[in-house]
């Protein structure tokens, strides 16, 4: 990163909801990535991304990859967004308590900063396509270390 790059808002205000991909077709597996918003809990921002089983025969889990993002500017290299979180695991597909993979970032202070996360999700044992599923930002009173 430039000397002077700096983590800050993203433009426009803030958006929070949870965002699914489109039907994703794996074999005879159908399903979906999902993201949820960036928030911060004990002073670490974070997002979750998990898979949903919509249809067919599926495998039991799958490898979940989140990452989670901040947006910082510099006057070398413009505005863009960094990874400054990421986890990964096998889940089974749903969501919620076990069944997620969580990526995030310690809060050093509370400037207010744009956060986004996104997921990769591979089914285990099975061909599936490759790409990511983008969540929506929002900005936070945290600036991560």
């Amino acid at each position: 990163m430039p000397a002077d790059f700096r983590l800050a808002p993203y433009p426009g205000g803030d958006v929070r909801i949870m965002v699914d991909s489109s039907i994703i077709t794996a074999g005879s597996c159908q399903y979906r990535q999902t993201i949820d918003d960036p928030h911060v809990t004990n002073n670490q921002a974070g997002v979750h991304g998990a898979w949903k089983r919509v249809a067919g025969t599926c495998p039991s889990k799958a490898n979940v990859d989140a990452y989670l993002e901040a947006y910082g500017c510099s006057t070398l290299t413009g505005c863009m967004w960094v990874i400054v979180g990421s986890g990964s695991g096998d889940y089974y597909a749903g969501g919620g308590s076990g069944k997620r993979a969580t990526a995030k970032a310690d809060c050093n202070g509370t400037g207010t900063v744009g956060f986004r996360g996104f997921v990769d999700v591979d089914l285990i044992g099975v061909n599936d396509p490759s790409g990511y599923t983008y969540g929506n930002y929002a900005n936070l009173a945290c600036t991560p270390s």
